[in-house]
């Protein structure tokens, strides 16, 4: 077990934006969703909160990012957001950028980002924190489903945290209706920098190596009994 966190990072690379909210031809008012799926993390039941919280936040914009080139989460997708009567011109599927630090610049467009479930962000996880954009994420049981969770906490932050379907709906919606408590979530990402042992890889590093040696003095100890 080690003291802190399970994995840390100095930080990342920012490349140049290639988005821009003209890109969608919103204005600066519009409230921007995003979330990042794929084949494994697409999952009907939190999509459908998902379009649930966009159908409850006027002036809103979803973008889902993976699977751009998969008709079936475009099916499902469509599916679910007649079910909660939600226009799919709301609705936004994004390519692939050319590379990680384009992602992360790209993000700079996103007001908040809805976590998937029970496959949870990881990297993605962490670049969101790293450029201070609010995160919703329900925790589950599994390593998987607390990935969120625990870098969040680590990061001293507990807005956005949901252990229920509702919570999770509540969350969203209320994100993207109060740009204030954005806002402060923000300024507590970007104090989290300086103090957060989630940004501090020197320090992981040294407690992952002490953690090394005491395995080993455990294997001494446990060949001379």
């Amino acid at each position: 077990h080690l003291p802190n966190t399970y994995l840390a990072v100095d930080g990342f690379e920012i490349g140049s934006p290639t988005l821009n909210r003209d890109s969608f031809g919103i204005g600066a008012e519009t409230v921007v969703y995003l979330s990042v799926q794929n084949k494994i993390k697409s999952n009907p039941r939190i999509l459908r909160l998902q379009l649930q919280i966009i159908q409850a936040v006027p002036n809103s914009l979803f973008l889902i990012k993976g699977g751009s080139d998969n008709e079936l989460i475009h099916e499902m997708i469509a599916q679910l957001a007649e079910e909660v009567s939600l226009d799919m011109q709301r609705v936004r599927f994004l390519p692939q950028d050319v590379d990680e630090m384009t992602h992360r610049a790209n993000l700079g467009v996103v007001d908040v980002v809805l976590d998937t479930y029970p496959y949870n962000g990881a990297t993605t996880t962490l670049e969101t924190l790293w450029m201070e954009i609010p995160l919703v994420t329900k925790v589950g049981e599994q390593f998987a489903a607390r990935n969120s969770y625990t870098f969040m906490t680590n990061a001293g932050l507990t807005e956005g945290i949901a252990w229920t379907d509702e919570e999770y709906v509540d969350w969203g919606i209320r994100l993207g209706k109060d740009k204030n408590l954005r806002g402060q979530i923000s300024w507590k990402l970007r104090q989290s920098k300086k103090t957060a042992s989630l940004w501090n890889a020197r320090q992981f590093t040294q407690e992952m190596e002490k953690a090394y040696q005491q395995m080993w003095l455990n294997y001494l100890d446990n060949c001379l009994i």
